[in-house]
């Protein structure tokens, strides 16, 4: 499995299934990675994150479960009820592909997208 870190720096594992699912492994309370339990990220939820990067160039994650931002890319997960969660692990899978990078405004996380 492949390893990366969330925006924040919380360690994470993943595999991509050949159907096109990421299958995501977040670390445990300690911080430690595991293999116990995970998230399914779906082609689905993939394509309409990469859309919205593309289309906005610059968005807000508005990771948050509660109450995303508006105009974020968690306000949209959460208008097709799914969980914002997700953008935690989604977001650095997509930054280590290229498709963009991460960079901040205050204390928020913003997605820049990569042009090529």
């Amino acid at each position: 499995m492949k390893q990366l870190t969330t925006a924040t720096g919380s360690p994470f594992q993943f595999k991509e299934h050949p159907n096109g699912d990421i299958i995501v492994y977040s670390a445990d309370g300690n911080g430690q990675l595991q293999a116990k339990s995970a998230i399914v990220i779906t082609p689905f939820t993939i394509g309409l994150v990469k859309k919205a990067i593309q289309q906005k160039g610059r968005i807000l994650v508005g990771a948050s479960r509660d109450q995303p931002p508006a105009g974020s890319l968690g306000a949209l997960l959460k208008a097709e009820k799914q969980s914002p969660q997700q953008l935690s692990y989604l977001v650095p899978i997509l930054v280590d592909q290229g498709f963009c990078s991460i960079g901040r405004d205050g204390r928020a996380i913003v997605v820049i997208w990569r042009s090529t």
